[in-house]
């Protein structure tokens, strides 16, 4: 076996194994959502989705703003040492204050926080306590992410959602119907798996190292931006959206959409993988100077990837219509057309993901700023107009059109900095409009086989237009140079590699 298949190897059971424990979590997600919708029922399920909103966005404002910039600099420091401790503790340091404001300020807002949920003020300690879990949980992952422990990275999001199933299981039957219940089974999923992670880290790797100033310069310097973006993504998140659509539609319609965002984010999960796994390889492969190799990854390997899961997605939206009633249950049958159309957002997510890692590896941080900046204008003037007339549909609507934006900026600017026709992969994503123009204007039978029809058309075009399974490319896929080998195969993740 030449050094290149060994490679190419090592790099597809890295993305198995991510993908068993990353799709394996998919599927007790979609699990523990069918037993919530059956048991909450449209209003309670709307109320359980704004509780966990008021803590993800905690999450997103407080936290998040530092993850990127700990898997860039971390991967790194594991590259050339072995290790990642300074990382972790430059994290820390700029985390825990960013986080203990966050907390402040949800604590002394309880009353009105609690009004607007519609739930007793315990209920926002309760929010408190599964954003400490959900951070917790976030920290491990990121550790194994920079470490480029994929497997382990894989089995944290599994066991997040198995032990959460078992919880919604164990419930007592008179607490079934209660939200308040259902998000201390989320708390208590995510800190168990939290605690699980750092002892399988141990404790040399959380041991406390001084941290130079120049670490914290570094990271606060490359994190400032994200930290914009993640505050302007506030605003372009499905989050957003439960906001304008409480003014405007009932608890039960929250609870529609919230299912259909929920259904869409379970396949979503799929382009975040693909970017969990780019991230790493492109900060070294850029730090080598590999811009060519960067290139023929953007051109000839992106396409095949965009259009899998393009057909994946035109798929859901053929068995929308079937499958959501027949899961969840009569009462949710119009989130159907809600998943259809977000459906088309996921391939606009997937061509983002696809691309961001890059700009991220490139250190073009005030770029992805500017780009999720755009993205959550366009998301708030548009849940503005379409909200009030379109109700939970133009909610859908107008993710489709901010995820769009993000992707034809990002898109843009890779193009600009690598050369080549990078906007043309947006084409790949018409599969999936196609799908979702036939689900809005046909009825009845005729409706599959007019998609199916349309769909493998649509594909057999794209295979023609990108000159797809071509022998060089399977020459390509075979001498591809990953140059930090990743997976079952990288040794350990704290102690220095041979």
């Amino acid at each position: 076996m030449t050094e290149g298949t060994h490679r190419l190897a090592t790099a597809l059971r890295s993305f198995l194994t991510l993908g068993i424990g990353n799709y394996g979590a998919m599927a007790i997600g979609l699990a523990v959502n069918v037993l919530l919708a059956r048991r909450l029922g449209t209003e309670q399920y709307g109320r359980l989705a704004l509780m966990l909103m008021a803590s993800q966005v905690l999450l997103l404002v407080a936290v998040n703003w530092s993850h990127v910039g700990f898997v860039r600099f971390g991967s790194r420091e594991f590259a050339s040492k072995g290790e990642i401790t300074e990382t972790l503790w430059t994290r820390l340091g700029m985390l825990l204050p960013t986080a203990g404001s966050g907390v402040l300020v949800i604590a002394l807002a309880r009353q009105p926080l609690a009004a607007y949920l519609g739930i007793p003020q315990a209920g926002v300690w309760l929010i408190l306590v599964h954003f400490a879990a959900a951070c917790a949980l976030s920290l491990i992952g990121a550790v194994f992410q920079a470490g480029n422990q994929m497997a382990r990275y894989g089995v944290c999001l599994f066991l997040d959602k198995a032990v959460l199933l078992l919880c919604v299981v164990a419930l007592p039957a008179m607490w079934t119907d209660n939200p308040m219940a259902v998000l201390a089974c989320y708390a208590t999923s995510s800190l168990s798996v939290a605690i699980w992670g750092v002892s399988v880290v141990g404790a040399r790797a959380l041991r406390p190292v001084i941290v130079p100033r120049s670490a914290y310069r570094h990271m606060v310097l490359f994190s400032v931006p994200v930290l914009l973006s993640s505050w302007a993504g506030l605003f372009g998140a499905n989050w957003f959206d439960l906001v304008i659509l409480k003014w405007y539609v009932p608890l039960s319609g929250i609870g529609l959409y919230s299912l259909g965002t929920q259904l869409a984010g379970v396949v979503q999960q799929i382009t975040v993988i693909f970017s969990t796994l780019l991230l790493p390889q492109l900060s070294v492969m850029v730090a080598e100077g590999q811009d060519e190799r960067i290139r023929m990854l953007v051109e000839r390997l992106l396409p095949y990837w965009l259009l899998g899961t393009s057909v994946l997605f035109s798929l859901v939206v053929l068995g929308a219509r079937t499958g959501v009633p027949l899961v969840f249950g009569q009462s949710f049958s119009d989130a159907a057309p809600v998943l259809a159309v977000l459906m088309v957002a996921t391939i606009a997510l997937a061509l983002f993901n696809s691309c961001a890692p890059l700009v991220t590896a490139y250190g073009s941080m005030w770029v992805m700023s500017g780009i999720c900046f755009a993205s959550a204008a366009a998301n708030i003037v548009l849940d503005l107009v379409l909200i009030p007339r379109f109700g939970v549909l133009g909610s859908a609507l107008a993710t489709v059109l901010a995820y769009g934006t993000s992707a034809v900026l990002v898109l843009s600017f890779v193009q600009r900095r690598i050369g080549g026709r990078v906007l043309r992969l947006g084409w790949l994503g018409a599969p999936v409009v196609v799908a979702c123009v036939c689900f809005m204007l046909l009825e009845g039978f005729w409706f599959y086989p007019a998609v199916l029809v349309a769909v493998a058309i649509t594909v057999l075009a794209l295979v023609w237009m990108f000159r797809l399974f071509h022998n060089e490319d399977a020459l390509f896929l075979r001498d591809l140079h990953l140059p930090m080998s990743f997976g079952l195969g990288a040794g350990s993740l704290f102690g220095r590699r041979p």
